[in-house]
């Protein structure tokens, strides 16, 4: 498939279908970002993926950009060395092509991950123009993908201001506790250098929870507090909190994929679904005022199965 040629895709969600029409000029690229650990990044990363290759037959990618390599390994990945890891791509010891491999999920990619990224990232702070490394690793891509979905470390260094700068939208994962909230000022200051010393064009797709668990008082208490604060940028599908995600992770099967009936993982096709119907809307809203001009930043016109 050629970069940027409009295509049909017929998606089927149960018994109906529907409709998409998705006429990019560029892959959509998502990060899933918070700088507080242990919120679900990952578990989102390859759920959401997933989904989207699975269900609704998008050719996806997931850039593995924590050193951690967990979405490689969620994704049934074995550990990689160096030599066939992102790694190589950032420092240019081999290009992209060589390092993008399969997963078990048909349309679905992934550029793995290992620990020598941390490395790789000391390295990249050196360099001239670091906030744009991973951008133009992207951009150097060789094939077509719908989706490009990049996992980031649970800091605010220079691999996650490079996820950032590289994507279009933010998804911001939060499990309902204090310190996951305090976090979030800090990747607001990262937004705001984002967009004013580098003009970047990210944008916050929306919050969401996850890890919910209704029996704690504290869960309602910050649901309702981040419903006042954040108002329609916090997502109506919640994560609850569910052993399945692990046991995927152990098994290298997402938990969409390894236990499909479960709570959790209608969870995450339902948060699927939410964040096509939020790019749909985005999407008609910037392009309302351009006449109809095809192919210019249209990135989606979509009717999106509510039922999941």
């Amino acid at each position: 498939m050629v970069i940027g040629a409009p295509h049909e895709t017929r998606m089927t969600s149960g018994t109906s279908q529907t409709d998409v029409t998705y006429l990019p000029r560029h892959p959509l690229r998502i990060s899933v970002a918070n700088q507080k650990g242990g919120v679900g990044k990952t578990s989102t990363v390859v759920n959401v993926a997933a989904v989207l290759a699975h269900k609704f037959k998008m050719d996806v990618l997931v850039v593995d950009l924590d050193p951690q390599g967990h979405a490689s390994l969620a994704l049934g990945l074995e550990r990689v060395s160096t030599e066939f890891s992102i790694s190589a791509a950032l420092t240019s010891y081999k290009p992209v092509k060589e390092i993008i491999r399969e997963t078990p999920i048909d349309k679905l990619h992934v550029l793995p991950s290992n620990e020598d990224l941390a490395a790789t990232e000391e390295y990249i702070s050196r360099q001239p123009g670091r906030e744009a490394v991973v951008s133009k690793l992207i951009e150097s891509l060789p094939m077509r993908y719908d989706f490009i979905i990049i996992d980031t470390p649970p800091n605010l260094g220079v691999l996650t201001f490079n996820a950032l700068y590289a994507s279009k939208f933010v998804l911001v994962p939060i499990q309902p506790r204090y310190f996951s909230i305090d976090g979030l000022r800090r990747l607001y200051h990262v937004i705001e250098l984002l967009h004013s010393r580098l003009r970047a064009e990210l944008e916050v797709l929306g919050h969401f929870l996850t890890m919910v668990d209704n029996r704690y008082k504290i869960t309602h208490e910050i649901r309702q507090d981040l419903r006042h604060r954040l108002g329609e940028s916090l997502l109506r599908t919640e994560i609850p909190s569910s052993v399945r995600l692990e046991e995927g992770h152990f098994l290298g099967r997402p938990c969409v994929i390894y236990n499909p009936d479960s709570p959790v993982s209608k969870a995450y096709e339902a948060l699927t679904v939410e964040i096509l119907e939020r790019i749909g809307s985005h999407s008609r809203s910037i392009t309302a005022g351009v006449g109809g001009v095809e192919g210019e930043s249209k990135l989606f016109q979509l009717g999106v199965d509510k039922t999941v």
